[in-house]
């Protein structure tokens, strides 16, 4: 397989727009990540491709982001007519990290990972009960798992979960893909305080930061 291969198969194989993606999409995913993972020199190729091409790269870059503390982002495909987006992802060992630990969260769109190098350990949750108005919820572990090189995992939009990267010396690296947002916003969660506060994208994140400034108020998030 490759990069060609790869992104047509995400694009003729996969229907996006299912709303059962766990059962129906997300199995397809895994496999087109499996075929990917198993021909390591395909990532290699996307990304000096990507360095060689100023306009590809200046596309791509400011969806990036490296370096984090937590975890490096690297887009290898978006495209304003598809409906996913390709990333590497590396996640920290203990020593780079200082030891901070992810905060548990939902995203506002499925996804789906390949476990390429490294491993992490992955709790899920359930959400037990929620008030909007009061930004209060209860959440219980659902699934603890330990994902090795060669393994696979999907996520529905809305369901929290947290990753770490327990090594000391080796970070974890994953080939990741997203499919559209069928959320308004992601979510970070305080499953201890039992509280949580809502997420978007850099541009409408300023714009709920503007506004909470223009209240005055110095603790919104």
């Amino acid at each position: 397989m490759d990069w060609s291969a790869f992104v047509a198969a995400l694009k003729a194989d996969v229907d996006w727009s299912d709303p059962r993606y766990m059962e129906r999409q997300a199995p397809i995913v895994e496999e087109i990540l499996l075929r990917a993972a198993a021909s390591p020199e395909v990532i290699h190729e996307r990304t000096e491709a990507i360095l060689a091409d100023d306009e590809l790269f200046g596309r791509l870059a400011p969806h990036m982001a490296y370096p984090r503390i937590l975890m490096d982002k690297f887009v290898l495909h978006m495209e304003d007519d598809s409906p996913f987006r390709v990333r590497l992802h590396r996640f920290k060992t203990k020593r780079q990290n200082g030891g901070a630990i992810e905060k548990v969260h939902y995203h506002k769109w499925h996804c789906s990972t390949v476990m390429v190098r490294g491993g992490y350990h992955e709790r899920q949750f359930e959400i037990l009960h929620c008030d909007e108005a009061a930004r209060t919820a209860r959440l219980a572990v659902q699934l603890q798992q330990d994902l090795s090189p060669g393994q696979t995992n999907s996520l529905p939009a809305g369901r929290p979960h947290q990753v770490i990267n327990e090594s000391d010396t080796e970070p974890c690296i994953t080939l990741f893909v997203r499919g559209p947002s069928v959320l308004p916003h992601a979510r970070i969660f305080d499953p201890e305080q039992e509280v949580f506060y809502n997420t978007y994208g850099p541009d409408e994140q300023l714009r709920v930061g503007l506004s909470h400034m223009g209240r005055l108020d110095p603790d919104f998030h």
